[in-house]
């Protein structure tokens, strides 16, 4: 080889390092960016867990626990494992009839006050 030849491949090989020198700072400011928002994002997740935190704190956990025992379960699944459907939609039924009728009597009372004001309204008129 001579020194030429030499001097040539010490170039290519100078400019592929270059090359991949900066490639090589290229992926070191991405990968440092990428550490960055990392960071951001793990602060903003420990800002809301100290939220969560303090909010936890003042939750009465005695109470609710108080609450909790108080509840009768068994009682309340009894009951509505009890519940006679059939007699509930019977009452509905009546419930809905006994509405009906009072409608119709608020129509009639209003059709006959409507028939009062009108008489009244021609005395009165003449």
């Amino acid at each position: 080889m001579d020194h030429e030849e030499l001097l040539n491949e010490v170039k290519q090989s100078n400019e592929l390092l270059r090359s991949q020198l900066l490639w090589t700072r290229i992926a070191a400011a991405l990968l440092a960016v990428l550490l960055v928002a990392v960071i951001v994002c793990l602060g903003s997740t420990m800002n809301s867990l100290g939220r969560i935190n303090a909010q936890m704190e003042q939750v009465d956990l005695a109470a609710v626990s108080r609450q909790i025992a108080l509840l009768d379960v068994e009682g309340l699944s009894k009951a509505v494992s009890e519940l006679d459907v059939t007699e509930f939609n019977n009452a509905i039924k009546n419930l809905n009839a006994a509405v009906q009728e009072l409608q119709s009597a608020s129509e009639a009372a209003k059709a006959w006050g409507d028939r009062v004001s009108e008489g009244l309204g021609g005395i009165f008129s003449k």
